[in-house]
């Protein structure tokens, strides 16, 4: 990966509010963001690459604000690059084969493979017979087949926690505040990045709230958009938590 040179400085100016800062710093991780969306989605037109790369822009803005230049023992851009990546993957799956995987289907072929020790087609019959569809296992192998999967380290992972056990039951009420922060963390990465940052920004998530001006200028955009993203946010992460059947 080639190195961006930004200086500790830039980033804790960005961090304190310099939208300039902040921009100058987005756009020198340009070449990082379209190197990554090169490599996912050769085939992808212009507008869905532009699509990509706000994506992009949004998740390394997240990653500028939680970055701490005195402990880091990594550089920005490799501090970023696997969130980044895992955006801008999961937008050009979503946006390419018109549909997204279900997370409980994703755990349903996960405990198939297990009990049948790795054995994709016995697995693969055991679930036919529970009606999944053929198309619905294979984006589930693939998602557990990539290094970006529910397998994952949660970015602020505590004790080695993936994705899949942020995952509340879907038989359970969420109650304790843990669960709830629990589920809003992960709801945050089930949504498109810009609407995410949007609800993270106002909402002090994972980051410091700030207000929708200074939001607007990282993500390069209007006050106005910023409250259209949040509103979005907010309706696809209770469609998320509906389809889980869990009380968000």
């Amino acid at each position: 990966m080639t190195r961006t040179e930004v200086t500790d400085e830039q980033i804790r100016e960005a961090q304190a509010g310099d939208q300039a800062a902040m921009w100058d710093i987005v756009s020198a991780h340009d070449p990082m963001v379209k190197s990554i969306i090169q490599a996912v989605a050769p085939g992808a037109g212009k507008e869905a690459r532009e699509d990509m790369l706000q994506d992009g822009r949004a998740v390394l803005i997240e990653y500028i604000r939680r970055y701490d230049t005195a402990v880091s023992a990594a550089a920005l851009p490799t501090y970023a690059y696997r969130a980044i990546r895992h955006a801008i993957t999961e937008s050009w799956l979503t946006s390419s084969s018109g549909m997204t995987i279900e997370i409980s289907a994703v755990l349903r072929v996960r405990s198939a493979l297990a009990t049948h020790g790795g054995n994709v087609e016995a697995a693969w019959q055991d679930l036919q017979e529970r009606n999944m569809q053929r198309g619905t296992f294979i984006a589930a192998l693939d998602a557990l087949s990539s290094p970006e999967s529910l397998e994952a380290p949660i970015q602020d992972g505590d004790n080695g926690a993936t994705l899949a056990d942020t995952i509340a039951d879907p038989t359970a009420d969420v109650t304790s505040p843990v669960e709830r922060r629990d589920l809003a963390r992960w709801l945050m990465t089930q949504i498109a990045p810009r609407q995410s940052y949007a609800l993270r920004a106002h909402y002090g998530i994972q980051m410091t709230a700030v207000p929708d001006a200074e939001a607007a200028g990282h993500l390069q955009t209007t006050p106005a958009n910023v409250r259209v993203l949040r509103t979005r946010g907010v309706a696809a992460a209770k469609t998320v938590a509906t389809v889980h059947d869990i009380a968000a």
